[in-house]
């Protein structure tokens, strides 16, 4: 059998967005926090003020966006016992039109974040899209008690606090949105000697022999 292949997951990196309802609370620092121990390495960070033209671009008019998006919210109200009344691509349209009430012309502060890996961490970091089904320990399962249904009677966006990137693809297309190439920074951390390479911090005998002379 031959040996299996190294792949290089260094540099894969994730775009995660603190979200309007996230700012007003200040609990900005906390989440930062979150991604810092996870290992995973800031390269970019702006706070904006989204305009209508870049939020469609975010979420966009397309089918095959309505049929992912709006199958995962119709299969929440089904695990909830609800008829929502409205056919997956349905609820992803309305889904789509409270997004763009909800960011157009609020703060959003954008990052990149960069690591092994750093798709499914800032997704695992995230929590599920509703918050109350999120694993405690997450952002969504420990500073939300949103859900759909609350939502739904407020006729607003899901309040979900942070957006993380879904796929290495959609990353790479989120990125462009919100970030020129040289708004990207690329630069060491101590850190990663220790995440990628294997000769770091032994100690140095010949000190140590001396000592004892």
């Amino acid at each position: 059998m031959s040996p299996a292949k190294k792949t290089n997951n260094r540099q894969e990196r994730t775009l995660i967005a603190i979200k309007p309802e996230a700012i007003q609370r200040h609990i900005v620092g906390e989440f930062i926090s979150k991604f810092e121990r996870r290992g995973l390495k800031l390269v970019a960070c702006k706070l904006v003020a989204p305009t209508k033209e870049q939020v469609a671009e975010h979420y966009p008019d397309d089918e095959k966006w309505y049929v992912s998006s709006g199958t995962k919210t119709w299969q929440n109200y089904q695990d909830h016992g609800i008829d929502p009344g409205m056919t997956p691509v349905e609820l992803a349209k309305r889904t789509r039109r409270r997004l763009m009430e909800h960011l157009v012309d609020r703060p959003l502060l954008l990052m990149i974040w960069q690591g092994p890996h750093a798709i499914a961490l800032g997704r695992k970091t995230a929590g599920t899209t509703n918050p109350l089904a999120a694993d405690i320990g997450s952002i969504r399962g420990d500073y939300s008690t949103e859900s759909y249904e609350l939502a739904d009677d407020i006729e607003r966006a899901i309040h979900t606090l942070v957006h993380a990137s879904g796929s290495v693809k959609e990353a790479e297309k989120e990125i462009k949105i919100w970030f020129s190439l040289n708004e990207i920074l690329d630069y060491d951390l101590v850190l990663e000697q220790v995440f990628y390479t294997k000769d770091w911090g032994r100690i140095k005998k010949e000190k140590r022999e001396k000592r004892k002379d």
